[in-house]
């Protein structure tokens, strides 16, 4: 007895095709290049480079030489321990240039402080579903771009970061919600985010501006038995002075106001400059007496 063979089963789902790794480019250029030598540089690698008009391509080597210029921020990878949790590690060739970047990120001169900032940035995006290698690098770059001068500002930057950062998830799930109390009760909360990014960006400018003196002119003028107030207010700069230029206000800057018509009736003598004029005798025509 024979029988027939079964068919093969056919594939419920196709295999995944691995997805591509991306291009890279790597660019030898040595140290204090000229644009000339960057442009030889780019020639070689940039794939369409012949396509790109002279502007453009001496548009890409300068971008090129501002980059190698720049900064470059510290990278670190997050790795599982054994407990569950995530642990920081410095990404890159030389541990200890990575840890002498991510202290200079947090203005720091011990690892003590680096630590403290570098678990509460953590914790916050752990929180909120987003500890990625790519979200906490962009998170350092962005606190080492705004080149903190104090552990103060540092505080303050990861805070700015933070809050930019729920600012947005609030306005997305206020973008997404549908009905009304969803509507209010997000719309409320983005608005109080908002206001406190605000207030802090105020508070890193007066923190970086230094303090501040207010100095307040208040001129009187009597005349005519109403008193006009002008009042002008100047603002001092870092060291809480004022700008080195006159603050007078017109001619009634230059001198106290002069008395005109006494309110009261008691007329006043004012100067002139027609002559000398004979001054009243104080008992008038009249002579003589006790």
């Amino acid at each position: 007895m024979t029988t027939a063979a079964k068919p093969k089963r056919r594939r419920s789902a196709q295999a995944k095709k691995p997805e591509p790794a991306p291009k890279q480019i790597t660019i030898d250029m040595i140290d204090g290049a000229t644009l000339e030598q960057a442009r030889e540089s780019l020639a070689k690698v940039i794939p369409g480079w012949e396509a790109l008009v002279p502007s453009e391509q001496g548009e890409l080597a300068q971008l090129l030489l501002d980059h190698r210029k720049a900064r470059q921020p510290a990278k670190v990878k997050l790795a599982k321990k054994a407990n569950g949790g995530l642990s920081i590690e410095i990404d890159g060739a030389c541990e200890t240039q990575g840890v002498m970047r991510i202290m200079r990120a947090f203005s720091a001169n011990t690892m003590d402080p680096v630590n403290a900032r570098a678990s509460e940035l953590l914790n916050y995006l752990e929180s909120v579903g987003a500890a990625t290698d790519a979200r906490y690098n962009a998170a350092l770059s962005f606190i080492d771009s705004m080149a903190p001068q104090n552990q103060m500002e540092a505080l303050l930057l990861v805070e700015m970061y933070c809050t930019h950062d729920a600012t947005l998830r609030a306005l997305k799930m206020l973008g997404a919600a549908e009905w009304t109390p969803q509507l209010q009760t997000l719309g409320n909360l983005a608005s109080k985010l908002l206001r406190a990014s605000q207030g802090q960006m105020e508070a890193l400018a007066r923190m970086r501006r230094g303090g501040e003196q207010t100095i307040r002119h208040v001129h009187v003028d009597n005349r005519g038995g109403q008193a006009v107030i002008a009042d002008t207010i100047q603002t001092g700069g870092a060291n809480g002075k004022a700008d080195e230029q006159s603050h007078a206000t017109g001619r009634a800057g230059l001198s106290s106001a002069m008395l005109g018509v006494d309110p009261f009736g008691a007329g006043m003598p004012i100067a002139s400059s027609e002559g000398a004029e004979t001054v009243q005798d104080a008992r008038g025509h009249q002579s003589g007496g006790t």
